[in-house]
């Protein structure tokens, strides 16, 4: 998985297999460090931390894939998790936010039926399904390009406060 930033409490990374494909805006993961299952067991700084960082990642994000030439209108931030509780799933429930960025006139790469295009909600078939397999992810270029946008955004008034 590709890494984006990594400070002291967090990581930011995009999936080598996204759960929504790079022409319709992409994935990006944003990760605390501390083993929490539910954002009310992390430490109020540190969730408060959570939030302005994928606020900063969002806003780095949008303006880097608009100069590229990915239409961004929104981004879905979930914090999920429910696949941490399938009987095959050996991994443990850790909290995460995912950033679904959304553009006009996504389709699948495929054309799957089930795929539901802006301003619908995402599905999320099971990851064996073979929905994911035709999406690409975030490049190498458009991870650079991001985290230097990040690092320009904590020196702005708005998040220079910000403490990740």
């Amino acid at each position: 998985m590709p890494l984006i930033l990594e400070t002291e409490k967090f990581t930011v990374i995009t999936h080598d297999k996204p759960h929504h494909s790079r022409e319709n805006g992409g994935h990006i993961k944003v990760s605390p460090k501390g083993d929490y299952a539910n954002r009310y067991e992390m430490p109020l700084e540190e969730a408060a931390s959570l939030m302005h960082l994928t606020m900063i990642v969002g806003e780095a994000a949008t303006t880097v894939l608009r100069q590229k030439g990915i239409n961004v209108i929104r981004i879905n931030y979930q914090d999920n998790g429910n696949w941490a509780y399938l009987p095959q799933n050996p991994t443990p429930l850790h909290l995460h936010i995912h950033l679904y960025i959304r553009t006009s006139h996504e389709r699948h790469p495929q054309n799957d039926p089930r795929f539901q295009a802006f301003p619908e909600a995402l599905v999320f078939p099971p990851r064996d399904s073979g929905y994911y397999d035709s999406f690409v992810p975030l490049t190498e270029e458009d991870c650079a390009d991001i985290k230097m946008n990040i690092e320009h955004l904590l020196q702005t008034d708005k998040y220079k406060a910000v403490k990740l």
